[in-house]
């Protein structure tokens, strides 16, 4: 069996110029959790926006406040529509390369200082993603963002709804 690639640059904190090292949410350390973590960029006008990295508790907890409707449709949608092979080349869902695009998501699954899994949304799928999320999930995304992107009102880290990468990926079923 072939041993996962490195993480590539494209999922770097951009902030910091290297791989993340601590989670977001929690501040341990990633690659102390064995259980793997999560990695998510999203760009807007070709400029990262939002960025952020998930230990794998943190991950599950979030998506613990996720309402089963909401995990349910993203389930049915990733089984349907979203293709785990196009790596950070194409669009996951309508395949689009990724070159030249000005607004999309990309997302790792992470092992100490290996990938097991990333890939891409384009901006537009990325928008009817947000469609399928109730009240209650959209209510628990902008809490994590109040909670861990701090800044004056109308300044910082602003992103839209639709900076929600963490969602179609990998989406367990309630």
């Amino acid at each position: 069996m072939d041993e996962p690639p490195p993480i590539p640059p494209d999922l770097d904190c951009e902030y910091e110029g290297r791989p993340f090292r601590h989670c977001t949410r929690c501040g341990e350390t990633l690659l102390d959790d064995r259980s793997g973590y999560h990695v998510s960029k999203a760009y807007r006008k070709g400029e990262c926006v939002m960025e952020y990295a998930l230990c794998h508790h943190c991950r599950s907890a979030m998506m613990e406040e996720f309402s089963g409707e909401s995990k349910q449709r993203l389930a049915d949608y990733q089984d349907g529509h979203v293709h785990l092979d196009r790596g950070l080349e194409q669009c996951s869902v309508c395949g689009r390369s990724g070159e030249g695009l000005d607004d999309y998501v990309i997302t790792g699954l992470c092992s100490w200082d290996r990938l097991q899994h990333a890939l891409l949304i384009c901006g537009d799928c990325a928008e009817g993603v947000q469609h399928l999320l109730s009240q209650p999930t959209k209510d628990t995304w902008r809490r994590f963002v109040d909670e861990n992107f701090p800044g004056p009102p109308g300044e910082g880290v602003e992103p839209e709804i639709e900076s929600l990468p963490a969602l179609p990926v990998t989406v367990a079923r309630s």
